[in-house]
């Protein structure tokens, strides 16, 4: 038997970042991961997420600008690029009601925005070519994340500052029934003070006693390279994100320019889960990139496969679990979560060593579907 004090198992993007703010605490924190740190086959590898700002709900709004500037802290800490200051552009055409309704909770916060129409956007961006009937919301203070550097700057700084880090080690069992959770893996048996699962697709599994109403769906993205790539770097073009066909697209980076569609896929599993790329998609993609902008000439470059784990709500789930409050879940992230995953992991820190935290996060509470 192991003791430690506090355990955080599942290293992605949540759970690196609970181990990071918990090491800067001197909490002396063990990640427990089932794969290698890094690996492919959750939901939070690869070279880019979006960070905005422009959101339907006031409370994502407060936590993704106090996300901000906990990435900044951390790209000097670590010296590592992380976020790209791009901008962000949302589009619809007028009348749009889920557009609008965005756009009316931005006007009544304190957040640098501008609305363009097609000829600003073509003016300022000369890349993009939207119709004529379109409206657009740019936010500044807003762009990209390097998903593998985050996750990867996350786990080096927590171990710089004194986490340990057991690798390929699959959690079996935990056991709720002591006042200290006890965690059964594959490597011998963890009992912890405090415990910290982010397990990603795998909540459902992992945390069955809950019988939490989660369902993972299957999403894909693609990488497109264009002819000339001036036009298309970060300093020429913001993330961009269409309303009416839900796809969305980055600046080049990585690969290439990465596209994908933000519908849900079909529901699936970490372990069923289909990687072969769709190819349908892949051109129904590549057709929407040519149309809004004209003269990119892209070829295809590689695409992958990651999942969505969704709540009913689409909010988040973060706290103590209802039958031991030395468990803390973080987990039904819903495609959105990983621009907020540095504060995220700040905040279940701060409820594993002092209990409280000054976020709002009462709605997103683990016992409000029960």
């Amino acid at each position: 038997m192991r003791n430690e004090d506090v355990c955080v198992v599942g290293l992605g993007a949540m759970g690196s970042a609970a181990l990071y703010h918990l090491a800067r605490q001197g909490a002396a924190p063990v990640g427990i991961d089932q794969y290698r740190t890094g690996h492919a086959f959750g939901s939070s590898h690869g070279h880019s997420r979006a960070f905005r700002t422009f959101y339907h709900d006031p409370i994502y709004v407060e936590l993704a600008e106090a996300s901000l500037p906990l990435w900044q802290e951390l790209e000097t800490l670590s010296g590592e690029q992380l976020l790209t200051l791009s901008g962000f552009l949302d589009f619809a055409r007028k009348g749009n009601a889920a557009f609008e309704a965005k756009v009316h909770v931005m006007q009544g916060l304190d957040t640098p925005y501008e609305v363009l129409t097609p000829e600003e956007v073509g003016a300022r961006f000369p890349a993009l070519r939207l119709p004529a009937d379109t409206v657009a919301f740019y936010t500044p203070r807003a762009g990209f994340l390097d998903a593998n550097r985050c996750v990867q700057a996350h786990l080096s700084q927590a171990v710089r500052f004194g986490a340990t880090i057991h690798e390929e080690v699959r959690v079996h069992h935990i056991d709720l029934d002591k006042d200290q959770p006890e965690i059964e893996t594959s490597a011998g048996r963890y009992r912890c003070s405090r415990l910290i699962v982010t397990p990603g697709p795998w909540a459902s599994d992992i945390l069955q006693a809950l019988s939490l109403p989660l369902h993972v769906t299957r999403q894909q993205k693609f990488y497109f390279r264009p002819r000339d790539t001036a036009a298309y770097q970060p300093d020429r073009l913001p993330v961009y994100s269409d309303n009416e066909t839900q796809y969305y697209g980055f600046p080049n980076h990585g690969p290439g320019i990465k596209v994908a569609d933000d519908t849900h896929g079909s529901v699936t599993s970490p372990e069923a889960v289909d990687r072969t790329l769709d190819l349908q998609k892949r051109d129904d993609l590549k057709q929407w990139l040519e149309k809004i902008m004209p003269g990119s000439d892209v070829s295809f470059v590689e695409g992958a496969t990651c999942m969505y784990t969704l709540t009913p709500d689409h909010d988040f789930l973060i706290g103590p679990h209802p039958k031991n409050p030395n468990l803390l879940v973080g987990a039904g992230f819903s495609g959105h979560g990983f621009k907020f995953s540095t504060l995220v992991g700040k905040i279940l820190a701060e409820l594993a060593t002092d209990g409280r935290t000054p976020y709002p996060i009462e709605r997103f509470r683990l016992s409000r579907f029960g």
